[in-house]
């Protein structure tokens, strides 16, 4: 039995099929979610100069066959670290994730981020089980919501959404750093542009010219398209903006002839809650977060 493990800046398209195989075959099988962000991952800006690599995926193999999987998601600006990962049905209890989770423990120390977040579905009871052994302390959960059906506009909201271009980053930069409660600017690994030909793309949200907020659909051919970096500005929140941003970016996939879209939220955001079930969202899993400060402690831990 041929063992190794590969350490990659990068997916390629060949892992990231194998990924998809593997999350589904996990998934399936503990009827939980996983959120390894996988499409963020293939669709990673390759900009870092040879030299200065970091290293965000931890792939086990054994003979050729990935089994086992770590991934490190860092969201532009927030200096924080997001792991999360999987094992083979059939592989666990070996030790072998307890591996690469390690290797990716030491990563995040290279890199000093100030916190680092290990995810696991609230169903999970290995998976929590073992963020608590490594001495993870919950932090929040986050809901994954889905709408079936078509939606109705809201009222008489003149809100317009406007695709967003390269000449906007500034703009986006500002908002996000707004909504991230960031004291630096938030960092955008790529320009509007090339993301919408990945597939995601950015709306300004606009009332008679004025821009209010801003939204982002994301699709996938492996997956429902997705909404994601939803926000108003503080000084409009209040006036039914949100909801009718909401709906604008729902009709937008409904004029696709495409009837279900997923989001994310957080389970403590009660605003935004309401106006996802106002329209029709769905709970349909919830994903706990946990912390540590001590990153060298849960090192020497595992050890």
């Amino acid at each position: 039995m041929d063992e190794k493990i590969c350490l990659k800046q990068y997916l390629t398209e060949g892992e990231y099929k194998e990924l998809l195989a593997l999350e589904y075959l996990c998934t399936s099988t503990d009827k939980i979610n996983l959120k390894l962000e996988l499409n963020y991952k293939r669709n990673r800006k390759k900009t870092q100069e040879e030299g200065m690599k970091e290293i965000n995926e931890f792939l086990y193999y054994i003979d050729d066959e990935i089994i086992a999987y770590v991934g490190i998601s860092s969201f532009g600006g927030q200096n924080t670290a997001e792991i999360s990962g999987m094992t083979h049905p059939q592989h666990r209890r070996k030790g072998i994730f307890r591996k690469i989770f390690q290797l990716a423990i030491e990563e995040c120390n290279k890199r000093h981020f100030n916190k680092i977040l290990l995810l696991a579905d609230g169903q999970s009871e290995s998976g929590i089980k073992f963020i608590k052994n490594v001495l993870g302390e919950y932090a929040f959960s986050e809901y994954r919501m889905k709408m079936a059906g078509k939606v109705a506009r809201e009222g008489d909201i003149p809100i317009k959404l406007r695709k967003a271009t390269n000449q906007d980053i500034e703009e986006l930069v500002r908002q996000d750093t707004i909504y991230f409660n960031q004291s630096e600017p938030v960092e955008y690994e790529s320009l509007p542009e090339e993301d919408e030909s990945r597939g995601e793309i950015i709306y300004l949200s606009e009332v008679e010219g004025t821009v209010v907020g801003k939204i982002k659909i994301s699709y996938a051919k492996d997956a429902l398209p997705f909404i994601s970096g939803f926000g108003i500005l503080p000084k409009y929140r209040n006036k039914r903006y949100g909801k009718a941003t909401l709906i604008e970016a729902i009709k937008l996939i409904n004029d696709k002839d495409i009837f279900e879209v997923e989001l994310d939220v957080e389970a403590k955001n009660s605003s935004a809650l309401n106006i996802y079930k106002s329209c029709g969202f769905e709970l349909q899993s919830a994903m706990n977060y946990y912390y540590s400060p001590e990153l060298n402690l849960i090192r020497h831990q595992i050890k």
